[in-house]
């Protein structure tokens, strides 16, 4: 019998959803955080409930080829958990997060759905032409890339909670952030005095200007000095750029190439036409809905639809260049999603985490649209949500997993049907 505390000799054999390691001891499953796939490790059981354990390696007695030195210790598994996949390679990464894919289209929609995705689940690296390494650290890559991070404010300097407490640990450096973050200056005494301690602070670098702390909802270029909501991104497709304007609060992918590269996934897939009706459904600042509008042309329509009132106001100021297209502040579920893409060739749907739920994508299903791109940045709601497209009659056209969480086990799809 286990018990908080019990250490016990492991062999890997499976990756569960939210990216933990699954072994067996006496026919009691435990999930193990800081294991790799195929590996042999010493766990110390963490909780004990009625389906299992849960665990985190103490010692590896048989290591996998793609495990190295975690570069950034205070973001692994026995820290923050801020980079729990910092202790492989991104190859290994990509593994595991195959794997874990294949467990939920598994789990949701069995064999003969998981046969349709043959050749499909390896994943790739969001565009961007660089490894993102950390200098002295053999074997690293994916780092520097997130423009949104949040941290802590401490007496002096920031820190994060260490994983699932309440613990505060403080940071001297966060590789996860772009380089240009470390303008802000938050690591030492510069914001002591002007940031209540504990409170949170999200350092934001966006693409089209320089870097800002938000604070309560203000943004600030430098301690003390707040300045306006307003931020730009840029995003690229096929040569042409795409400035945005949205609001620092609201929404916006945290890897710096992740916008164009989602852009380039889901357009390049969907096979728009001139002349097209597009429907983006949960369309944020308009992100999909300006480059489907350039593809479209003005005798096409985009109407894009989102439930943020705030990010729905940045996407009407966004497509101000396109009167074609329009955005409104709209709930979106099972009850309406029908009406909502009523004459559309084209359907964008890019739910939060929890995905569309099965109504909603069964009835998104009977829609007479030629093409359906879901966008999904959660395994398990994305698995139950094709699972209902595909059961209710839709055909997999392609699907697509992008790493733009490196050293994390998050992992963003990009699926299309017909």
């Amino acid at each position: 019998m286990l018990n908080v505390g019990s250490y016990v000799d492991l062999e890997i054999t499976d990756v569960a959803y939210g990216g933990e390691c699954v072994a067996h001891h006496d026919g009691v499953p435990v999930f193990v955080r800081g294991a790799i796939l195929g590996e042999r490790v010493i766990a110390e059981v963490t909780k004990v409930q009625a389906h299992g354990c849960r665990a985190i390696v103490r010692d590896v007695q048989e290591a996998a080829p793609t495990r190295i030195a975690h570069p950034w210790p205070l973001g692994s598994v026995g820290a923050t958990g801020a980079a729990d996949y910092g202790h492989m390679t991104l190859a290994g990464q990509h593994d595991m997060i195959s794997r874990m894919l294949e467990g939920q289209l598994r789990q949701f929609g069995g064999e003969s759905m998981l046969a349709q995705f043959t050749g499909m689940l390896e994943v790739e690296s969001a565009e961007g032409g660089r490894d993102g390494s950390l200098d002295g650290a053999p074997g690293s890559e994916g780092w520097h890339y997130r423009t949104r991070i949040d941290v802590l404010k401490l007496d002096t300097g920031v820190g994060m909670h260490v994983m699932r407490t309440n613990d505060l640990v403080p940071l001297e450096r966060i590789p996860l952030a772009v380089r240009a973050m470390e303008k802000l200056d938050v690591f030492g005494t510069a914001w002591d005095g002007h940031v209540p301690f504990k409170k949170r602070m999200r350092l934001v670098a966006p693409s089209g200007g320089e870097p800002l702390a938000v604070i309560d909802g203000v943004a600030f270029c430098e301690p003390g000095r707040r300045i306006g909501s307003d931020i730009h991104e840029i995003v690229t497709y096929r040569g042409q750029l795409y400035d945005y304007t949205i609001n620092v609060n609201s929404f916006w992918q945290i890897h710096e190439y992740a916008p164009s590269s989602l852009v380039a996934h889901v357009f390049d897939a969907l096979g728009v036409e001139l002349g097209d009706t597009l429907v983006d459904l949960y369309s944020g600042s308009g992100l999909f809905s300006l480059v489907g509008a350039n593809i479209v042309g003005p005798g096409g329509r985009v109407l894009a639809f989102e439930g943020d009132e705030r990010a729905t106001s940045y996407a009407q100021q966004n497509l101000r260049s396109v009167p074609w297209a329009s955005a409104q502040a709209a709930t979106i579920d099972a009850e309406n999603i029908r009406s909502l893409t009523d004459g559309a060739d084209i359907v964008i749907a890019d739910p939060p985490r929890a995905g569309l739920g099965v109504d909603a994508a069964m009835m998104l299903a009977q829609s007479d649209a030629r093409r359906i791109a879901l966008v999904s940045c959660d395994s398990a709601s994305m698995a139950r949500d094709v699972s209902a497209l595909l059961h209710a009659g839709r055909r997999l056209e392609s699907f697509a997993a992008v790493d733009i969480f490196p050293n994390t086990h998050f992992v963003e799809t990009v699926c299309v049907v017909s």
